[in-house]
């Protein structure tokens, strides 16, 4: 193994040098000049130097089996987020959600390119998360990002890790929005094609290791076979939701939801445009329709939508979003000759405890308009 041959290699210089020095110890003896220090004292070095290289093998060791149980713990609690759910979407949120949280990255993203609709599941956390589903495949509001991330993908076919974007030359023309030193891609491939791509990024160099590359390797097959059950994110209709959870069990009195809906229409040039507001109006009725205890929507930034949830958890918080996402569909079904096109753009936080609802909204304003 390569850290045996290291400790061997290490230990093995010690005696070389101690051997080398002592050599020169009996030359000097035999030639009567005078030498300092004493044979006892650089036997005890040796020791010394012996002993203190096995504790750093074994500081190393311990260092490796950390980072082993903690990457097999994050999946583990992966698997077990995402094994009762049936959409695919709230699976990819699920995922991205416990990525950012047991892999220490501060930023993740599952970008699935298609031909009709891109979807992008998009999150940070910045003191804490918070998460995007959308269709515009901009990572971090940065196509030339996106575009050459995915090609290196493609012709490594495995995984791209950099270690310093500032230290790779074909980044020189990419303008972050954010802080990002290092990167880690990963295809997700389907019949021997990329069907997407797993992406974390962190603010210090060197961040992601052989630990993470291997786990999350086990992951994007996963999510891989996933996509190839749901046919795209389509949930099958006659598959009734099991036993659902009671509302007063998964209330928290200290937790505080915020959920931003944003709405895209696509004008006769193929531009992407704000939905108007007269529209806003109607998908606010049918949001309105879908809520429950003390939840309320009420219009954001003009012809945007935010929903505000007492009492709601994580756990109920995923559940929520897919009851709003299925009444903006049933509006968009009902209007299909004239929104065929439109799209619909989620992201939610939860606040919880002692903090700050009004950096949850700072956050939420960042990743639903990272251009501004």
């Amino acid at each position: 193994m390569e850290l045996e041959d290291r400790i061997r290699n290490q230990i093995e210089e010690i005696l070389v040098n101690d051997a080398r020095n002592f050599s020169e110890i009996k030359r000097m003896a035999a030639e009567d000049e005078p030498f300092d220090g004493e044979v006892l004292s650089d036997e005890r070095n040796l020791y010394n130097r012996i002993i203190n290289g096995y504790r750093n093998a074994v500081n190393e060791v311990n260092k490796l089996l950390e980072q082993n149980i903690g990457s097999l713990s994050g999946f583990y609690r992966i698997v077990e987020s995402i094994k009762e759910k049936k959409d695919f979407q709230e699976i990819c949120s699920q995922v991205v959600g416990c990525i950012l949280q047991d892999f220490g990255a501060d930023y993740c993203s599952l970008l699935f390119p298609e031909k009709g609709e891109t979807l992008c599941l998009e999150g940070i956390h910045e003191e804490r998360k918070f998460l995007r589903i959308h269709s515009n495949s901009s990572l971090l509001a940065n196509k030339e990002f996106e575009d050459k991330l995915a090609k290196m993908a493609d012709e490594d076919g495995e995984c791209v890790r950099i270690e310093d974007v500032y230290k790779e030359a074909c980044f020189n023309d990419v303008d972050f929005p954010s802080v990002v030193r290092s990167v880690m891609c990963l295809p997700i491939q389907l019949h021997r094609r990329s069907a997407g791509y797993l992406i974390l990024t962190h603010s210090l160099p060197k961040f992601f290791h052989e630990n993470h590359v291997r786990v999350l390797k086990i992951l994007c097959s996963l999510i891989g076979h996933l996509k190839l059950l749901h046919q795209g994110g389509e949930e099958p209709a006659h598959l009734p939701h099991l036993y659902p959870p009671d509302r007063e069990d998964l209330e928290q009195p200290d937790a505080y939801a915020v959920v931003l809906l944003g709405f895209e229409a696509r004008d006769s040039y193929g531009r992407r445009t704000p939905l108007s507001k007269e529209a806003v109006g109607e998908i606010r009725t049918r949001i309105q329709n879908a809520l429950e205890g003390k939840e309320s929507v009420l219009f954001y930034r003009d012809r945007e939508l935010i929903v505000l949830m007492p009492g709601i958890s994580s756990d109920s918080l995923q559940q929520r979003v897919r009851c709003f996402r299925e009444a903006f569909h049933r509006w968009r079904m009902d209007r299909m000759e004239d929104h065929q096109n439109t799209r619909i753009s989620i992201g939610f936080s939860v606040c919880e405890g002692e903090e700050d609802l009004s950096r949850t909204l700072e956050v939420a304003a960042l990743v639903m308009h990272p251009e501004e």
